[in-house]
């Protein structure tokens, strides 16, 4: 790449072209630059630090690049397809097979000799200016000003071509005054429909003294065309709508009539209304009649009624005797999707003869059952510190358990890992982990006294689960039993979009936790006093039973490309089944008391041309509760690794400002700041931000800062500083920086991000600042300054 970028090439330009080196727009005031700069008619080539290594990249590839030959092996695969045609004769599905095998040879051929090789498609082709497309590019601006209400808008380029084969183009955009909309009027032959829109014209999407917004106009145009047909107008068609704007009357001012026009034949909208609803749930056997149960007037078919229609009635917001509503349709067949029973649902319609003034639909709901049973298998790898290990899980559904829609749920999954010990910073061991879980999930809120219809409109599931997990670290083996009661139910934004908003509350959890330290270092940090009470009772034998909510709000997408907001929150208190006089205390088994707190804040901004910045904010506090003095161990906070301060290794940063010391063989003190034991704290704050860009085709990159650190609640002696302290929390927050690459390949994205530490809070005085004691080849070696993160998915 430092060779690619040592010049801009140029010497392959012909004597009269010029290569477009940057497009930037100037005097916008309101309007979003990243909107301008997705007109453009051509597209510069980028430049980093002064040259153009994406170009350089493409002329590198292009050494390879023989068009002619590619061209050649195109006939030569097109005389093979024709040939194995012939030999194929009269079998149409051979003829099929063979189409298709070689065709994809031959579409990927035509494709490497249009884009190039891979090498070329990674970097990006010369861009010689082309003054014409600059026209075409001030046409299609000033067209999206028009659009957004700045119809005076005035828009120019000048050309800086001071080198003779780079140009830059400079925008001139003067946007002026924009029009605003000053009164509003209708014309509606239907006085129905008339009657309908004006009724909801608090609701319009345009109000008086907005700029003039054509998006906004077809968002309304959009809104009234659902109004209709959520009102029994099921012929009804956007084409029947249109906003007629006079801005000749006054300046700056735009009037807004809006029209909808009757059919063709008629004298107006036809509203219907339901008069039958039938739900097959199996598939057509032609020639066999299906027996139908009728039930809250429904007709449910089937061959075999095998869920029955209690639960069906549920999902289903279609009944007879009510107006078309093409909402009510689509939230139907989100609901019926959300069993995970069917493998596909839909709802049609037909019209019944009746008299001049009533009109009627029969609705048909065909849902097809999906198998009874599904396997699913995963294979990959975990890496957390050292040596990367494979990890493998196998799961079972059983649908339809008990003929309400339930499903079961078997899992069984296990891994190994490289771990660095502790007693050998040079030394790799090994941690085992494996366990197992059943769960069955109903399509309802089961709760005593209640009916079964509990936010029905909100996908509701109660899951009933339990599991095992035995983990085998270097420090300690631990095994995990837990049984729990959860009611999950979500909000969405539209009825056939994901959900937005999801609540899970969990009322019963009950997790027996038993283990043994192994290792006299850990055990030895364990020792260390927190208040008087020990952390290694934290990690005595016990019951952790608690009542939890978990509240998550998400407005982005699996590629995090939007604009958008995420936040969770995570809340638990533990231990009330003491309080409320149940002991649980069983032999040596404690009962843990405590309460936690974690929220989890993030914002995603795009930027345009594939760059977005993305930014965190996680905070969390844990404290016992009732002067129990005990937090059970896996529920303290722990800062470092691949999604949180990445500088640091996984659980190895903090606590706060603390300085941990070691002697050495002369009797000298020095810092001991590697530390190879986990670092757990009852106060977590960390805060992460990101320059995320596109680099080549499916290859990303990112530019990264990440803050945090773990704190104690109380102070303890043995520990100065290991304390959270509002005046001076700020001062103890470790710093990392670094650039990662992300590989996108669309089912998942690969992750690998170089990150080294820039503040060490930890550090003795005068050593905290640490950028200067950077080296690259720290990313490949155990140190205590860089770390190679490896991850799956994004850090946030």
């Amino acid at each position: 790449m430092l060779c690619l970028q040592a010049c801009v090439p140029t010497r392959n330009l012909g004597e009269d072209e010029r290569l477009l080196v940057s497009i930037a727009p100037t005097g916008l005031e309101t309007v979003d630059p990243t909107a301008i700069q997705a007109l453009y008619q051509q597209k510069p080539n980028r430049m980093v630090l002064g040259s153009t290594p994406y170009l350089s990249l493409y002329n590198f590839g292009k050494k390879f690049y023989d068009p002619e030959k590619i061209q050649a092996r195109i006939e030569k695969q097109q005389a093979r397809l024709r040939r194995r045609i012939e030999e194929a004769g009269t079998d149409s599905a051979k003829v099929q097979k063979v189409r298709a095998r070689i065709g994809n040879r031959i579409d990927r051929l035509k494709e490497k000799k249009k884009e190039g090789n891979f090498v070329m498609q990674l970097g990006e082709p010369p861009a010689i200016y082309d003054s014409t497309l600059m026209e075409e590019t001030l046409e299609q601006i000033q067209i999206y000003l028009n659009s957004r209400g700045y119809f005076n808008n005035e828009v120019s380029y000048t050309v800086d071509d001071k080198d003779d084969k780079l140009v830059h183009v400079t925008l001139n955009i003067d946007e002026n005054i924009p029009y605003r909309y000053t009164e509003f009027t209708y014309g509606i032959q239907d006085s129905a429909v008339r009657h309908l829109v004006q009724s909801t014209a608090s609701q319009s999407l345009l109000q008086l003294g907005e700029k003039y917004n054509e998006e906004e106009l077809t968002k309304e145009r959009d809104r009234l065309y659902n109004l209709l047909r959520n009102s029994g107008y099921y012929d009804f068609a956007r084409a029947y709508i249109e906003f007629e704007v006079d801005t000749s009357f006054a300046d700056r001012a735009a009037q807004i009539k809006t029209i909808i026009q009757n059919p063709e034949q008629g004298n107006g909208h036809r509203a219907y209304r339901l008069n039958n609803v039938y739900f097959k749930t199996d598939q057509d056997r032609f020639g066999i009649p299906r027996d139908t149960i009728r039930f809250n007037g429904i007709n449910y078919l089937a061959y075999d009624h095998k869920i029955t229609p209690l639960i069906l009635d549920q999902k289903v917001d279609l009944y007879p005797g009510q107006p078309y509503s093409q909402l009510r349709t689509a939230t139907t067949q989100r609901k019926l999707a959300d069993l995970d029973v069917f493998q596909f649902n839909n709802v049609v319609y037909s019209r019944v003869d009746g008299n001049d003034s009533t009109y009627l639909l029969n609705a048909y709901i065909n849902a097809v059952p999906a198998k009874k049973f599904q396997e699913t298998a995963e294979v990959g790898l975990n890496f957390t510190e050292r040596t990367p290990g494979p990890f493998s899980s196998v799961r079972l559904r059983i649908r339809n358990v008990f003929g309400g829609a339930e499903n079961l749920d078997i899992g069984l999954r296990g891994g190994i890992e490289g771990q660095v010990s502790i007693a050998d910073p040079d030394e790799t061991v090994i941690i085992r982990e494996y366990g197992g879980e059943v769960a069955l999930s109903f399509p309802v809120i089961l709760l005593p006294f209640t009916e079964k219809r509990l936010l029905s409109d909100f996908g509701p599931r109660t899951r009933i689960f339990t599991g095992y997990l035995n983990t085998d670290r270097q420090e300690y083996t631990r095994e995990t039993y837990e049984l729990g009661l959860e009611y999950i139910w979500q909000r969405y934004r539209a009825p056939l979009q994901p959900p937005i908003m999801q609540f899970i509350l969990s009322p019963i959890n009950f997790n027996v936790v038993q283990g043994e330290i192994k290792d006299p270092v850990f055990e030895e940090s364990l020792q260390n006093t927190i208040g008087g009470r020990s952390l290694l009772e934290s990690f005595r034998d016990g019951i952790i039973s608690f009542v939890g909510f978990n509240f998550i709000y998400n407005t982005n997408d699996f590629t995090q490309t939007k604009d958008a907001t995420f936040f969770r929150t995570l809340a638990e208190v533990g231990g009330l089944t003491k309080e409320l006089g149940l002991d649980l205390n069983i032999g040596n088994l404690t009962t843990f008391q405590y309460a936690r707190l974690n929220p989890d804040y993030r914002r995603y901004i795009p930027l345009g041309g594939r760059r977005y910045f993305a930014y965190r904010f996680n905070a969390g506090v844990a404290s016992s509760l009732f002067n129990s003095g005990i937090i059970p161990y896996d529920k303290h906070f722990f800062a470092g690794g691949a999604s949180s301060v990445r500088a640091w290794q996984y659980r190895r940063l903090g606590l706060g400002s603390y300085t941990p010391t070691v002697m050495l063989e002369n009797g000298e003190v020095i810092a001991d700041t590697v530390s190879y034991v986990e670092q757990p704290g009852n106060v977590l704050f960390e805060t992460s931000a990101e320059y995320r860009f596109n680099m080549f085709s499916f290859i990303n990159g990112a530019v990264f800062v990440d803050a945090g650190n773990v704190w104690l609640l109380e102070e303890d002696p043995a520990r100065p500083g290991a304390e959270f302290d509002i005046s001076r929390f700020y001062k103890e927050l470790a710093v990392g920086t670094g650039f990662g690459i992300r590989f996108d390949l669309s089912v998942l994205i690969l992750r690998f991000d170089f990150a080294t530490k820039v503040y060490d809070p930890t550090a003795l005085e005068g050593e905290k600042f640490r950028l200067g004691q950077f080296k690259f080849s720290d990313f490949f070696t155990r140190n205590n300054q860089s770390t190679l993160q490896i991850g799956i998915g994004y850090p946030f």
